[in-house]
């Protein structure tokens, strides 16, 4: 198994020309051709990943989040992101990362993050423009879009499904305006989905649940519970996919999933 056969394994599901213009999916580092074994799937790389990966034997980490975001202009110890790309290729570990093509997918994160919640009657939020979609089949084409739409199988009232979020997504805090309304119909987005609020208002959505809103969007909303629980919390189950995913391709892989504390931020 290569590089290139876990790369096409995740590309089948969530294919690069699925992703935003701003972003950096697939192969960040290392030879496509190389022969790996173990593979160590993370949600973001760090050093300490890399000395994970390198400690298991580990020849490629797979990543939600793009180690390689913008333009590296030196490889310096200068900086995190130079320091572990510089032990990656001491180390020989590719590094590979499904970011918003994954987000965007048919059955991609936000299909997971709606599975943790239970909902049902799912649709993406926002459809992708026909060029993107290109050359897929009609069905997978038909699922992927920015965010998703689903709803709860009852109503919950607000406290409730502030509640059930919490719950589910280990959060110990979320941050949420107040609308006093029940909840059946959600929209949601993994990660930075703040600029989403106006698509699940056109979507009538009672309740819009995302990792990170900022402060002015909680404004001006009466009828929409806007939910930030966190960017590390909603994307957390990514791991998971990511492996089920190579998984499902390569059923005799060995696919370990970093034990590195992923979520940087602490809440006290």
């Amino acid at each position: 198994m290569t590089v290139n056969d876990i790369a096409r394994a995740i590309e089948a599901i969530a294919p690069l020309q699925l992703q935003e213009d701003y972003d950096n999916a697939g192969i960040q580092c290392g030879d496509p051709d190389r022969e790996v074994g173990r593979i160590l799937v993370a949600l973001d790389v760090t050093e300490d990943t890399v000395a994970e990966a390198r400690q298991l034997g580990a020849g490629i980490i797979v990543s939600h989040h793009p180690l390689i975001f913008r333009p590296l202009r030196k490889i310096t110890p200068r900086d995190y992101v130079s320091r572990t790309v510089m032990a990656a290729i001491r180390a020989d570990i590719s590094l590979y990362a499904a970011h918003t093509n994954l987000d965007n997918a048919a059955g991609g994160v936000n299909y997971r993050m709606a599975e943790v919640l239970g909902l049902k009657k799912l649709s993406p939020l926002e459809a992708l423009p026909d060029e993107r979609t290109a050359g897929m089949s009609p069905e997978q084409a038909k699922g992927c879009g920015s965010g998703l739409m689903g709803e709860l199988e009852e109503p919950l009232g607000e406290k409730a499904f502030i509640d059930l979020v919490k719950e589910k997504f280990h959060c110990p805090v979320v941050k949420h305006n107040v609308t006093g309304h029940p909840v059946r119909r959600v929209a949601l987005c993994g990660g930075a989905g703040g600029s989403f609020i106006s698509a699940a208002l056109r979507r009538k959505a009672d309740a819009f649940l995302t990792g990170e809103v900022g402060y002015h969007p909680f404004f001006g909303h009466p009828d929409l519970l806007i939910v930030e629980a966190g960017h590390y919390e909603t994307e957390q189950f990514t791991c998971n996919l990511l492996r089920d995913i190579i998984l499902k391709a390569f059923p005799e892989a060995d696919v370990q999933i970093t034990r590195q504390p992923a979520n940087p931020v602490r809440v006290d």
